[in-house]
């Protein structure tokens, strides 16, 4: 199974992965951080399927070796879920990070991130919750043209509310970096031990 932690930036995803990578779970994890392939300079959109791609081929070998494999980055669920590879998974869970505009901006300026580039960061956060939350929220930011064949007609006539588009949502303003931690451990948990039961 494939655990995506995803979010933009600002919304706390690599705090997070130092913590999960030494939890002790109750089936083998594999913790792997998106940007870890590299990103090279103008990364866009159309690279990003690419990168994609790559981790959910990485996470059907996980799954042949025994293993799950939980990948943290800035993944759209839609881009997921279009993966020409996604469909040989056994399945896909994903968890957003979300943080509002005011604490997104405190927190890339505090990493050092260039102020003009701050107004960006949070227009592409405010649309991936609404991605998130609704299959029909502006799906054009990401069908756009790549070398990737992505498969968007998996979900392309998927309504608001369907069942089958479905994301955790963890707001974290509030939050400190252990209890967002101890949030995503637990969805991840839940996930496993509902997957057993199915």
């Amino acid at each position: 199974m494939l655990f995506s932690l995803t979010g933009a930036s600002g919304a706390g995803k690599s705090t997070v992965l130092a913590h999960l990578a030494r939890v002790a779970w109750s089936e083998p994890i594999r913790c792997v951080e998106f940007d870890s392939i590299g990103v090279p300079a103008g990364a866009d959109t159309a690279w990003r399927h690419g990168a994609i791609e790559h981790w959910v081929r990485q996470a059907v070998e996980a799954e042949a070796a025994g293993e799950h494999m939980l990948l943290c980055g800035q993944v759209p669920q839609g881009e997921l879920l279009a993966a020409p590879s996604a469909d040989r998974l056994e399945g896909i869970a994903v968890c957003m990070l979300h943080c509002t505009p005011a604490t997104r901006s405190e927190r890339l300026l505090a990493r050092g991130e260039d102020p003009a580039a701050i107004v960006h960061h949070n227009r592409f956060g405010e649309w991936f919750l609404g991605h998130t939350l609704d299959p029909t929220y502006m799906p054009d930011v990401i069908r756009v043209d790549s070398s990737v064949p992505m498969v968007w007609e998996r979900w392309a006539d998927w309504g608001s509310g369907d069942p089958r588009w479905a994301a955790e949502v963890i707001e974290t303003d509030d939050l400190s970096p252990s209890e967002v931690a101890g949030a995503v451990e637990q969805w991840v948990q839940g996930e496993l031990a509902t997957r057993v039961h199915r």
